[in-house]
């Protein structure tokens, strides 16, 4: 860790490798021509093979949830009834869009920190004859819930109904494979596990959902988004290096160009693997410490641990303490979900013994400091017994 600067133990954005960081520092491109085609071309390449897809890549200018708003309003006319899966904060997001791009919202729920049950998507199906779309979060950041995607997948394919994934905080952290799981609309992420700056978003999309997009009854009531006019631009600007309807932060998808070529050079199999120890340490080492880990084991995220703190714990103080002693940044659960508890992020460059045992050791020193009859070293003892068993 460097000395004198915040270490990102948060659910993004996280920590930048250097090497990504370096390619920023390089002149500015222009966002059109020759050059800038192959480089753009090359780049959605490389994140094929982290969607494990054949089907097309765009690079979304802007957030998360921008991205989060193509794929709902392109598939969603007023009027459509479609399945969301809720149980997190960002499944929410999912239902905000539904609504407020006229779409009917037929929830499936689970209490926080738990899976749904994709029996129980597959009984909604066969009650609601008309239902459109599923809509999934992968990875649930607020709650640290791995769902169940691969399962879900198999459903939406045996209903025929579109299906859309939101793998913003595990995307290059934990396995995805959209041709084989039947997604439609899977929404990747540069600054969560893929460790780039944020700025531009990934997106992969189906010819199916291209089909359903492009012959929509209603007109979208949006130009940047719409993916109608994303088709314009690759097919008649595309051959001289625009296919895209707006400028686009060159510099950004630069960075983000060299975090997926480090991810592949690492080996995904071996980045999951990575991701894996790491989450597994993090949850082992809280509970030592007294924590309660919100999902199952089984259920787990291995890119954000989210745990109850023990009782009479502020984490606020707990928060600051490990910010201002150690220049250490963790997340709350509680604007989120309303449950007391906190937030690490073991992602990208942070899924490792390097991160997660200073910060486990800082945890440890912030809580004998708050009261608690901590036995010194039970977490850094523990997160480093996993570390070295694997």
């Amino acid at each position: 860790m460097m000395a004198g600067r915040k270490i990102l133990m948060i659910p993004g954005p996280s920590e930048v490798d250097p090497e990504v960081l370096s390619v920023m520092a390089n002149p500015v491109l222009p966002h059109y021509g020759s050059e800038w085609g192959q480089i753009h071309t090359e780049t959605c390449d490389k994140l094929k093979r982290i969607f494990n897809t054949n089907q097309s890549v765009l690079l979304l200018p802007g957030p998360g949830n921008a991205a989060i708003d193509l794929a709902v309003g392109n598939l969603v006319e007023p009027g459509d009834k479609v399945l969301n899966v809720l149980n997190g904060f960002f499944g929410g997001v999912f239902r905000n869009s539904i609504e407020m791009h006229g779409g009917k919202s037929v929830d499936i729920k689970a209490d926080i920190g738990k899976t749904v049950n994709p029996d129980e998507i597959r009984r909604k199906l066969r009650e609601e004859k008309d239902i459109k779309v599923v809509f999934v979060v992968h990875s649930e950041t607020s709650t640290g819930v791995l769902n169940p995607v691969k399962e879900i997948g198999e459903i939406c394919e045996e209903f025929n109904v579109l299906h859309v994934v939101d793998t913003i905080s595990s995307f290059s952290g934990i396995e995805v494979r959209m041709d084989d799981w039947n997604i439609d609309i899977c929404i990747g992420y540069a600054s969560k596990a893929l460790g780039s700056v944020n700025g531009v978003v990934p997106v992969a999309i189906s010819d199916r959902a291209w089909k359903v997009a492009l012959d929509r009854r209603t007109p979208m009531r949006a130009r940047f988004l719409n993916l109608q006019v994303w088709k314009k631009f690759i097919d008649e600007w595309g051959s001289w290096g625009h296919p895209f309807p707006s400028s686009m932060p060159c510099s950004v998808i630069l960075a983000l160009k060299r975090a997926t070529e480090l991810a592949l050079e690492e080996g995904l199999e071996k980045r999951y693997r990575r991701h894996y120890i790491a989450g597994k340490a993090t949850r082992a080492s809280l509970r030592a410490l007294g924590f309660e880990i919100v999902p199952r084991e089984e259920e787990a995220s291995s890119t954000i641990t989210a745990a109850r703190v023990p009782n009479g714990i502020d984490i606020g103080k707990l928060k600051g303490i490990l910010n201002e002693r150690f220049n250490i940044l963790i997340a709350e659960m509680g604007a989120l979900t309303g449950v007391k508890g906190i937030r690490i992020g073991h992602m990208g460059v942070t899924a490792s013994p390097m991160y997660v045992i200073p910060t486990v050791a800082a945890i440890e020193v912030a809580l004998a400091e708050l009261g608690v009859d901590v036995k010194p070293g039970s977490g850094v003892a523990t997160a480093t017994d996993i570390f070295g068993r694997q």
